[in-house]
């Protein structure tokens, strides 16, 4: 877990234009911007353990683009830092863009991840898991709330 690092990438969409005639108004992005608490757990299938530990972040937001500060996991996680920066979600508080890729660990080499998430209503929910050839696969789940 000491070299835990999570990374979401994620690739900002637009689209627009003007046809000429009347068009549907646009759904609105949520308003996400807070302080949130609540737990996260990290999971390692292979040794079949799991710790959940409390956790926060904040969040600012300018229209669909979100930035979340690094989510610190407290307890038994020792203050790690998550870091998670910019994304963009829709109008349902869902991020959007791509959400796999790789990211390489100092003592494991190459990790494959995948993962989803979002805001929906007062709750920040994100879910990912990470494999390796050399190290222990994780899953990382959270639910935090404002």
């Amino acid at each position: 877990m000491r070299y835990l690092i999570c990374i979401l990438a994620i690739l900002a969409t637009a689209c627009g234009g003007n046809g000429g005639g009347p068009s549907a108004p646009s759904p609105q992005i949520p308003n996400v911007v807070g302080s949130y608490t609540g737990s996260a757990t990290l999971t390692l299938p292979e040794l079949q353990e799991s710790v959940t530990c409390p956790a926060s972040t904040n969040v600012t937001q300018s229209n669909s683009t979100v930035s979340v500060a690094p989510i610190i996991l407290g307890g038994q996680c020792g203050n790690l830092s998550v870091p998670i920066g910019q994304a963009t979600i829709d109008n349902t508080g869902a991020f959007i863009g791509n959400t796999t890729g790789t990211f390489n660990d100092p003592s494991c080499g190459t990790y494959t991840y995948g993962g989803s998430g979002g805001f929906f209503g007062r709750e920040f929910r994100l879910s990912m898991s990470a494999t390796s050839a050399t190290c222990y696969n994780f899953n990382f789940t959270m639910v935090l709330s404002r």
